[in-house]
């Protein structure tokens, strides 16, 4: 897809952004090392994450019509302040519990339809009228392959479809390896709650963190940025949660650990290509032959990038 100029600025504003972020001191739990993020000019735009405006019922979300539509969802933001929901963030509930396909901004007093995919093979009956906010987010190695299957979509017909099939099959893979007997992305989660409480604790965002580099003794496993710390932590655990359930189902890499900040410069030299973001602002796709990420730039500022290694390449077709 070829850049409007709007979109190439958008694309370098958030280059030139995380260009700055530096590294605190890495912080190890059992088999995940963090290395935290910091920005030398940290943001705070107002706006709030998805599960805080749930909570407040400033924002519904539900299906989009009685009948329902496995794709997508809607979501109604009544409230005064613009509403950031992040790429692979769970909601439980309605017809049947959903991850979202890519990072979306609802702006105040608004109403957008949202591509998600579903995370609970099986059900398709009301369970409430609305969702729910939920404490997980995808595993991080299925939101690596999601993203470039959503990168695909949008290169062949401009839309973030993910894979549905493909995303069943591996909750269902991951399902067996947990020794879990639903393959509901949700059953898992619950069945490891105890690990993940403390994993959750032991590796919290420190006062000034807005990222996160995560690995698995050397092995680098993917990264989260948002713009301020106080964004961040809101978001952290979520993000975190689908890395912890990676790492119960992996053996360590049994390398020493050694963060560094190669993957996030190998983000920053990664070939770019920018389509219109869900709601607002500019879907940033990088994929370059070691790192494939996101960033979603609104109003000039970098609202969500994530990052992941192309260690077991999945491949974005031309259009």
């Amino acid at each position: 897809m070829t850049a409007k100029p709007a979109f190439a600025s958008a694309a370098a504003a958030g280059r030139c952004w995380l260009e700055t972020l530096q590294a605190g001191e890495p912080i190890t739990f059992r088999t995940i090392t963090v290395l935290p993020l910091k920005a030398v000019q940290p943001v705070d735009p107002p706006w709030l994450l998805l599960n805080e405006t749930l909570t407040a019922a400033s924002v519904e979300v539900q299906e989009i019509s009685d009948q329902g539509a496995v794709p997508t969802i809607q979501v109604t933001n009544r409230g005064d302040r613009d509403v950031l929901l992040l790429d692979g963030e769970e909601l439980v509930g309605a017809k049947q519990n959903r991850i979202l396909n890519t990072t979306v901004f609802v702006r105040a007093h608004s109403m957008l339809v949202v591509p998600v995919s579903c995370v609970e093979q099986g059900r398709w009956r009301y369970e409430t009228r609305r969702f729910s906010p939920s404490a997980h987010s995808l595993y991080a190695s299925l939101r690596r392959k999601k993203a470039a299957w959503v990168h695909a979509s949008l290169r062949q017909s401009g839309s973030h479809e993910s894979d549905q099939v493909r995303i069943w099959g591996e909750l269902r893979e991951k399902a067996a390896a947990l020794s879990v007997k639903s393959s509901a992305m949700r059953g898992a989660f619950t069945s490891r709650a105890s690990d993940l409480d403390e994993y959750t604790h032991a590796l919290v965002a420190r006062p000034d963190q807005v990222g996160a580099l995560v690995y698995n003794g050397a092995a680098w496993w993917g990264m989260d940025v948002l713009p301020s710390p106080r964004l961040f932590a809101e978001a952290w655990p979520r993000l975190l949660s689908g890395y912890v359930m990676d790492a119960l189902c992996r053996p360590p890499d049994s390398r020493s650990s050694e963060a560094c900040l190669e993957p996030l410069r190998a983000l920053l030299d990664a070939p770019v290509e920018t389509f219109p973001g869900i709601g607002a602002g500019e879907d940033c796709r990088f994929s370059g032959p070691a790192v494939r990420g996101a960033a979603l730039v609104v109003d000039g500022v970098v609202a969500h990038a994530m990052a992941f290694p192309t260690t077991r390449p999945e491949p974005i077709e031309s259009p």
